[in-house]
């Protein structure tokens, strides 16, 4: 366990301009808080949040700096005058907690769609984009002379609005990155061929920049640390990247982060990829360099924050999703309390997986993203009473928790001998395994508030009124739903939770999974069991398997599964069971044929356990009932401890 008390990330950096009061930072990430293209007040009660936390700066998210660079339909505009106002009120509530408001800068070229600009992208070659739907146009040199046109307006925006600084985003196959790149950038000007070429319009911004901002201003830049292609640029060239950037005599600091949209996944990588993965890019860069160094990259563990700083890999580590999940993480540390951390589980849930379906970011353990100012932190009215949670989930233990810092008194009973609900099953392959940090997370809360836990307790109404609460929350849960598939009973049809506790009963079985419900109950199982020894099929009736994971989950899942010979076979429905026999349909053609499994897990979804909650709500009318999670509706962990929390806040 790190030394909380001689923390060097807790110690100030003093590098020139660049003047922090600890060494762990908020990073730029796309949030869709804006409103109207300036910073409203949700995103600056976000960003105020994590500054109260204790960080030492915020990178607001990329401002567009052309109208052709807006990628999402609530995006700021870095470029439009009305934008400085909000810088000010911005600055102004960050400062107060000593905490430094930097402004990014940036054109997102050919990597998105022209959906929300209605513009043509714009790029230096007519080189698609790996995520996006569309060619650009390659950019002429009246374009490149109109975009630094615009990257000069977002630089007196900034100094008007009065922030500390600015950082230009150079990385993740954004305008610049693409520029820099031999598969991006394949012109014949002055802005292409070699490699000083491809640097050349990084480096007017970057001269533009210090020119517009005077002295006084931080200027920092995003770059990769690797485009993680092999055809692209390596961390090699990207150390010549940074030499060139530091010669420049203009920048204050390098953020180091790494992938494109060739692996758009890595860019936010999920949980079942290692912590740190990034960190050793930066620490070649900070090799070669004398400018402060950023490191990202799933640094959420103290431990390891604290070897980057204190090894010398990197002045500051830069925190996204860590701080999203725990904005006082670093008050935390400060006040010695490690285990009160809230645990980012690197799902990408609500974070990076909102962001592509166009809807504000939230987070799956944190309900207060995005809506700081009415649930953040220190917004719980006080109460009394006594209140009853049924049901030891993460939806009711984060309802318990939510209650009992209010300073009510609670009891949670659960029926089983453990806490958790389905996630200890469902976090016990190896990829899937951070998803249980949360839940001793939560139970470290219950021990810690003296929350009443009654383990192997069955509630019936006949204790509810021996108990005589206040409030009665149920989340019991849910349980697998009967498998739809028409059957003679030729071939055992099990649920996904029953694979989980024993996946090596089916060692050398021929295994299918009907997955009805393209996420994690179907591949879990069938991961489990392939790691057992079965030789396992997925079917799905929809397009593609995984479609409703986040993008950079379903990728990584996707590659896994297939690494290790799990097939996955889209457009197809399991019709019946008979003779021994699957009758299998294509969506598209009609075509029916047969397979003949040793078994089928039918993950078809849950149904709710509510009994108690019907008898309760029918019967009872004189108890305050409230019904949470599954036991209402089978969604994820991140309904479950949303309606939780928020429940928890309101009995």
């Amino acid at each position: 366990m790190v030394d909380i008390s001689t923390l060097k990330m807790l110690q100030p950096l003093n590098a020139g301009r660049l003047k922090l009061k600890n060494r762990v930072v908020f990073p730029a990430h796309q949030t869709l808080l804006s409103e109207d293209g300036v910073v409203g007040p949700r995103m600056r009660g976000y960003y105020a949040e994590r500054a109260k936390g204790g960080v030492a700066a915020v990178v607001v998210e990329g401002g567009a700096v052309h109208d052709t660079t807006v990628k999402f339909p609530n995006y700021l505009w870095g470029h439009k005058e009305e934008i400085i106002p909000s810088y000010t009120a911005l600055h102004k509530e960050l400062s107060q907690y000593g905490c430094k408001t930097i402004i990014q800068l940036v054109h997102s070229g050919g990597r998105m769609s022209s959906h929300d600009s209605r513009l043509p992208l714009w790029a230096p070659s007519d080189v698609r984009s790996a995520i996006s739907p569309e060619i650009p146009h390659a950019m002429t040199a009246e374009e490149i002379s109109q975009v630094l046109d615009g990257y000069e307006k977002s630089f007196k925006n900034a100094v008007e609005g009065g922030v500390d600084g600015i950082e230009i985003h150079a990385a993740h196959e954004y305008l610049l990155g693409q520029f820099l790149s031999p598969l991006n950038n394949l012109r014949t000007d002055e802005y292409g061929g070699s490699m000083d070429n491809r640097m050349r319009l990084l480096n007017e911004v970057v001269m533009l920049a210090r020119k517009t901002v005077g002295d006084d201003m931080v200027v920092g830049i995003r770059i990769n640390g690797s485009d993680l292609v092999d055809a692209s640029l390596s961390n090699d060239d990207y150390v010549e990247v940074a030499r060139n950037i530091e010669a420049l005599a203009s920048v204050d600091y390098l953020s180091i982060s790494a992938g494109t949209s060739r692996d758009n996944h890595m860019i936010v990588p999920p949980m079942d990829t290692p912590e740190g993965l990034y960190v050793d890019y930066a620490a070649n860069i900070r090799a070669a360099v004398t400018l402060p160094v950023m490191a990202v990259g799933r640094l959420k563990n103290p431990e390891l924050a604290e070897e980057v700083i204190a090894t010398g890999k990197a002045d500051v580590v830069a925190q996204a999703r860590a701080l999203i999940a725990d904005p006082f993480w670093v008050q935390k540390l400060e006040e010695k309390s490690p285990n009160q951390i809230r645990p980012c589980i690197g799902c990408n849930q609500g974070c990076f997986g909102y962001l592509y379906t166009n809807r504000p970011i939230t987070c799956a353990v944190n309900p207060a993203v995005g809506h700081e100012k009415t649930i953040g932190q220190g917004t719980e009215t006080q109460a009394s009473g006594r209140v009853l949670v049924v049901g030891g989930g993460p939806a009711g233990m984060e309802a318990a928790i939510a209650a009992r810092e209010r300073g009510l008194e609670v009891t949670l009973a659960e029926a089983s001998a453990t806490l958790g609900g389905q996630i200890p099953l469902a976090s016990s392959i190896e990829p899937r395994a951070e998803l249980g940090t949360i839940i001793d997370y939560q139970i470290n809360e219950l021990q810690r508030l003296e929350v009443d836990v009654k383990l192997e307790t069955l509630i019936d109404v006949t204790m509810i009124n021996d108990l005589k609460p206040d409030a009665v929350i149920i989340a019991t849960g849910s349980q697998p739903r009967i498998s739809p598939i028409s059957s003679d009973d030729s071939i055992p049809v099990i649920a996904p939770i029953e694979v989980m506790a024993s996946p090596e009963t089916y060692m050398d079985k021929n295994v299918i999974v009907v997955d009805h419900v393209a996420h994690f109950p179907a591949y879990a199982p069938a991961e489990a069991l392939k790691d057992a020894g079965a030789e396992v099929i997925i079917v799905t009736p929809k397009l593609f398997v995984g479609s409703l994971l986040d993008q950079a989950t379903m990728v990584i899942t996707l590659r896994r599964l297939a690494s290790k010979g799990v097939q996955m076979v889209p457009n197809t429905t399991a019709v019946k069971i008979s003779d021994g026999l699957l009758h299998i349909q294509d969506t598209l053609s009609g075509q029916i044929r047969t397979e003949k499994p040793d078994v089928i897990i039918a993950a078809v979804g849950n149904q709710v356990v509510d009994a108690l909650a019907k008898e309760l709500t029918e019967d009872f009318h004189h108890l305050n009932v409230h019904v949470i999670g599954d036991a209402l509706a089978p969604r994820t962990i991140l309904e479950a401890i949303r309606e939780g929390r928020i429940t928890g806040r309101s009995v």
